[in-house]
């Protein structure tokens, strides 16, 4: 059995279930790994602020890698590794978006930040906005009355991401932002997607925090359910897949084990380090 040192576990969908909770017996499995030397690292597409507090402020946690890869945080030292979307491009990304009926929401300095006027169940219902999202906005985002001016105006941008009512919307948007040659496009839900610097990523940054700490990449393990995990499974050690992962993640990773709602810190525990 190979020594892993490295686990890099998504949240929503993943370590988190379909209520957007973690489990007693995940939180309990994250203390258990981290006494035998394994680093558990929180890897998600939200920012900072919206990382449950639980995971977010738990003294056993050295790493914490938000915003899809855009951002490495050493907690213990405050030290990031940073890499955000430049003003021009962001600037961009909103002309494109905008000519669409959109809902947007920006991460950007650790915060989740969104348009005040915009944050209700009818949008919510209108854009496709999916109840982890929501869940997201409501109790974690910065609800500004000047949002555009803000994001016009924000400079190393972690990532942007936007509903939409129209699919066919969601396809041209994205079809025209993966053009610029400057931007990652991966989605969360059908009629999502997650907009981040194209350097940036969960697998680089897993791979830019194992060679921080000495580790090789082999030594590495990711645990994910949907398109923004794909870089990583395909770049870790071992890449794992929930059972209620979308299939293309599936089809990348190395194995598939139990779903989101079956503790999966709890399992990856008994199943890859049993003593």
């Amino acid at each position: 059995m190979a020594n892993y040192k490295i686990v890099a576990s998504d949240l929503d969908g993943t370590l988190m279930n379909d209520r957007a909770q973690i489990s007693r017996e995940n939180m309990d499995a994250i203390g258990k790994l981290q006494e035998k030397g394994v680093y558990f690292v929180p890897c998600s597409g939200r920012t900072l602020s919206e990382i449950p507090k639980e995971l977010r402020e738990r003294a056993d946690i050295d790493y914490i890698i938000h915003s899809n890869g855009a951002v490495v945080l050493d907690r213990k030292s405050n030290r990031r590794i940073l890499t955000c979307i430049p003003n021009d491009t962001v600037r961009k990304i909103l002309d494109i978006v905008t000519s669409c009926e959109s809902h947007i929401t920006m991460r950007h300095d650790g915060k989740c930040l969104v348009d005040a006027a915009f944050q209700n169940e009818q949008d919510f219902t209108y854009y496709n906005v999916i109840v982890p999202h929501q869940d997201c906005v409501l109790n974690y985002a910065e609800h500004l009355d000047n949002f555009m001016e803000y994001a016009c105006s924000a400079d190393q941008v972690e990532v942007i991401s936007v509903f939409f009512h129209d699919y066919a919307d969601k396809l041209k948007c994205r079809k025209l932002l993966e053009e610029t040659g400057l931007l990652r496009v991966v989605e969360s839900s059908e009629y999502n997607i997650e907009i981040f610097d194209i350097k940036a990523g969960k697998g680089s940054a897993l791979m830019n925090l194992a060679d921080m700490l000495g580790v090789d990449h082999r030594e590495t393990m990711s645990l994910g359910d949907s398109d923004n995990d794909l870089a990583i499974t395909q770049t870790a050690g071992l890449g794992l897949a929930v059972s209620n992962a979308c299939d293309g993640l599936k089809a990348a990773a190395d194995e598939i084990i139990c779903s989101n709602e079956e503790h999966v810190a709890a399992y990856v525990l008994a199943r890859y380090f049993a003593d």
